[in-house]
């Protein structure tokens, strides 16, 4: 097992938590983020484990980008930035945050950056 496996609360154990970063966090569906809405706040142990898993990420910020980018298939340049976007989602999914983030620019960094 490796990163996030052994790190992201329910990441290994529960294969929609683990769907639900490499799938809806994927830039090929990101801009559709909305889509996820219902199934992540409702009463089940999917929504229960994605918001606790969620809150990890935020609260530990275990991922780097490198880690963050294997994980979802979403490169960001800059942790801030990295950060930024699931903090915008989970006000977005359990705030109140009333439009989806904006996903995040798929351009490369400037030369001479590199990944955090």
């Amino acid at each position: 097992m490796s990163f996030p496996d052994t790190v992201v609360p329910h990441y290994a154990s529960d294969r929609q938590v683990a769907g639900f970063f490499s799938g809806a966090l994927n830039v090929e569906f990101i801009d559709e983020i909305h889509t996820m809405k219902v199934g992540a706040t409702r009463k089940t142990p999917y929504a229960r484990h994605l918001k606790k898993a969620l809150e990890y990420l935020l609260r530990e910020r275990p991922a780097g980008s490198r880690e963050w980018a294997l994980m979802t298939g979403v490169s960001f340049w800059e942790e801030d930035h990295l950060y930024g976007y699931p903090q915008d989602l989970y006000d977005y999914f359990y705030g109140d945050r009333k439009e989806p983030p904006v996903a995040p620019d798929p351009e490369a960094p400037p030369p001479g950056k590199y990944w955090t």
